[in-house]
């Protein structure tokens, strides 16, 4: 048996491997995704797809470039990548760091263009697998949602700012996912850019496992029954302000959404003005629309 095993890890270092990494977003249900992967791994590895998650990642390797192993000698790079294929002619890998950590979302206003280092850190990532093709797949939202996730996440984890300071100088209506997108479809080894709304995850959840694991695979379920990252409802974030003033420190948005979670009686957390809200979903959707039509990028629909 471990000579079988042995062979195939020398056989995968001589044939193209098909890389799909899900690459995020931040925000866009990539926890519930990941938790859907890694419960189901045995099954579409016995379809031929090799999975190397963010708990393996970070737990064994640190970082994805170590996993990769960046640093080491070509043969011994060539190696160490044949074994996360584990002999499986695709290898999924799903991290949403590698376009970008989150503290660069926190400072989303001070920026022009979303996830700045995301073009350079995935022309790194497809020279370091070259010449393996590469297909990257990842779900984008509506601005507006998406910074009032971040800035929710931002409580939750302890690190507090007022929404004013946060929002200052954003504008979603200006946020376009296409800024990195059309770049991204042009990086030397890119195959395929696949993207999916994030509000639409729930319909298109198989389409997305064909893309990240190819077919035939196995019937997984989405279990959207409950949020894993419930956000926080307007009571709660006037709570962490309250208490931040009066020297509190710590995890301040995981106790206010324990007292005061989202409900008829504290309504969820919505600071930008209903008109601007209509103005960035209409963007959005012009955005992506057009990204569909010029075939640049597949839109799962």
């Amino acid at each position: 048996m471990a000579y079988k095993i042995t062979k195939a890890v020398n056989d995968m270092q001589n044939k193209h491997i098909k890389i799909t990494i899900h690459a995020g977003a931040h925000k866009t249900a990539t926890t519930h995704l990941q938790n859907r992967l890694l419960e189901n791994e045995n099954l579409f590895a016995k379809g031929g797809c090799s999975y190397l998650g963010p708990e393996k990642i970070r737990e064994e390797f640190g970082t994805l470039w170590k996993a990769l192993g960046r640093k080491e000698k070509n043969q011994q790079q060539k190696r160490k990548f044949a074994d996360l294929a584990a002999g499986q002619p695709r290898l999924l890998i799903s991290e949403e760091n590698i376009i970008g950590g989150f503290k660069d979302l926190m400072n989303g206003p001070n920026r022009e263009m979303i996830y700045p280092k995301a073009i350079e850190r995935l022309t790194r990532l497809a020279q370091l697998v070259a010449p393996n093709p590469l297909h990257i797949a990842m779900a984008v939202r509506e601005p507006c949602s998406y910074y009032v996730s971040v800035y929710n996440q931002l409580l939750l984890s302890g690190r507090f700012q007022t929404w004013e300071r946060f929002s200052k100088g954003l504008d979603p209506t200006a946020v376009k996912w296409s800024d990195i997108l059309r770049p991204m479809a042009k990086i030397p080894g890119v195959a395929q850019v696949s993207i999916w709304r994030y509000e639409d995850y729930h319909r298109v959840f198989p389409q997305v496992l064909d893309r990240l694991i190819g077919q035939p695979r196995p019937e997984i379920p989405s279990l959207l029954e409950k949020r894993l990252h419930a956000g926080l409802s307007e009571r709660a974030v006037n709570a962490c302000c309250t208490w931040h003033a009066a020297g509190y420190g710590g995890r301040l948005g995981a106790v206010a959404r324990e007292d005061f979670p989202i409900s008829d009686v504290y309504p969820k957390f919505a600071p930008w003005p209903e008109a601007l809200v209509r103005e960035s979903q209409a963007a959005y959707g012009q955005d992506i629309d057009a990204l569909g039509r010029a075939h640049e990028i597949t839109v799962l629909e």
